[in-house]
């Protein structure tokens, strides 16, 4: 690359990176936000399904552990497999085609006769799910200035949480309605008619420009960040340069570009996936003990199914509400101290539902762990993408998600049923809040903090001491 056109990519990023939230942004938002609620629909019809089928096809622990790690299984070997062609391809086409696969296999599953067939279709779904999950807040990352990218990520994660509700509605409903063995068919149906969804995102939904410039396509991202200037009202300064962009990319001129998943196993990056794949484990944990068993738990605790399938569901909207609020929070005072606080709070509400007998205790309990654990989601995805430059940002943040989900919805949740089968359900919840409090510690003490800097300067091999260092632009290698 020339020094005219470096000159000029760093620019562009500049800009990019002071545009406040658009209409354009505002439709990449309402299409990121609706890829998530059909995938939330989709992985969340297992909570459902888990319920009716150990009652009807009188599953045990290990049937019921299986059912509910399949599609979170395959959900890892996507989303890990998913990272080297999100950035070789671009996150476009991988969003596109990963949403055709789930919804097609997950159609399919309303056919299946027998546990193991259902098993086998939903992990095939969950591969496609998993090449999914990561790009929303991938593409936001690298769309969303850095005053607002929190926030931002923290609404679409919101909508997220609360869009699990509509399976418990769905799946309420149905049983409501439907003797068992058609009853836990219909969200099965209804995941599968989003496949048409493709065709607007295909249409209409743009390409990163972080990604675009890394492919040596500047007029395209140009005429993307001239047309987001003049929706915000903004003149088109070529001449505007972020010294802490110029010295990052300044940097990574210097140094050999590394790809691939070895790379993010080397320092610096090392150090910032082990801490960053940690709290998200934590949060990973949390999700699924309650996406999966919380229906089953409640049950067990005396709520009626469709009444602990309804419950599950609401502490999912409490979440999202959580959601939002770090968000704020996370931009205005930090990202380590805000989701320290979440934490401990989280924890707290995870003891509560394990000591508490009372109906009101339980309520009380589930939306405080709900507000709090929930929460520290929007957070926690956020922050991986944080930690690396826009080469490596696929692949980060694709095996980030492959690690928590292992760790948090495979091993651990498949494990779930034979901790509450050993120890009830006050071993679930304290298990889940341990885990909190364990991931949370290694984010104080090496964490960095992310809020208010660039995806170029939180992802740069340099620290931040370094490059807050003065230099002079006549000086910088362009």
């Amino acid at each position: 690359m020339t020094g005219v056109a470096r000159k000029e990519e760093i620019n562009l990023l500049t800009r990019l990176d002071r545009i406040p939230v658009t209409r354009s942004t505002i439709l990449i938002m309402a299409l990121l936000a609706l890829t998530w609620v059909i995938e939330a629909f989709d992985i969340g019809i297992v909570g459902q399904t888990v319920l009716v089928l150990k009652k009807l096809w009188n599953l045990t622990p290990g049937d019921v552990g299986l059912l509910g790690t399949s599609s979170t299984l395959g959900i890892v070997i996507g989303v890990y497999f998913a990272g080297r062609l999100i950035d070789k391809f671009g996150r476009k086409k991988v969003l596109v085609y990963g949403v055709a696969w789930f919804a097609f296999f997950t159609g399919i599953g309303a056919l299946i006769p027998n546990l193991y067939w259902v098993v086998i279709m939903r992990f095939i779904a969950g591969l496609g799910e998993g090449a999914v999950f990561p790009i929303p807040y991938l593409l936001i990352s690298e769309f969303v200035g850095a005053k607002w990218r929190g926030t931002v990520v923290s609404w679409q994660n919101a909508i997220l949480c609360a869009a699990y509700v509509l399976p418990s509605i769905v799946g309420a409903w149905a049983l409501s309605q439907f003797p068992l063995d058609v009853a836990w068919r219909i969200p099965f149906i209804a995941g599968g008619l989003p496949i048409l969804y493709v065709i607007v995102l295909a249409l209409c939904l743009p390409e990163s420009p972080r990604w675009l410039l890394q492919q040596g396509r500047i007029d395209e991202v140009r005429k993307l960040v001239n047309r987001l200037e003049d929706e915000a009202g903004l003149e088109h300064d070529e001449n505007l340069i972020n010294p802490g962009i110029l010295r990052s990319l300044q940097n990574q001129q210097t140094e050999k570009k590394q790809v691939g998943v070895a790379s993010i196993f080397k320092q610096p990056y090392l150090s910032r996936s082990l801490v960053s794949w940690g709290l998200y484990t934590g949060s990973m944990i949390c999700w699924y003990a309650m996406l999966v068993y919380a229906p089953t738990i409640f049950a067990t605790r005396g709520f009626a199914m469709e009444n602990a399938i309804l419950f599950t569901g609401a502490m999912m909207v409490i979440g999202g509400i959580g959601e939002v609020a770090i968000g704020y929070l996370s931009d205005v005072y930090g990202r380590k101290p805000v989701y320290f606080i979440y934490s401990i709070l989280a924890a707290v509400g995870m003891v509560m539902l394990a000591q508490f007998s009372s109906l009101a205790g339980l309520i009380i309990g589930g939306f405080i762990a709900a507000f709090f654990g929930f929460g520290t989601l929007p957070s926690a995805k956020i922050y991986i993408a944080e930690q690396y430059p826009t080469h490596l940002r696929g692949v980060g943040t694709g095996v980030g998600e492959a690690v928590a989900r292992l760790l948090g919805g495979v091993l651990a949740a498949y494990y779930i049923p034979f901790i509450l089968n050993a120890g009830g359900v006050k071993a679930v919840f304290w298990f889940v809040a341990a885990a909190f409090i364990v991931f949370v510690i290694p984010l104080m003490i090496w964490g960095q903090e992310t809020a208010r800097r660039s995806v170029e300067e939180t992802g740069s091999t340099l620290s931040g001491e370094q490059i807050k260092a003065q230099f002079s632009i006549e000086d910088a290698k362009l």
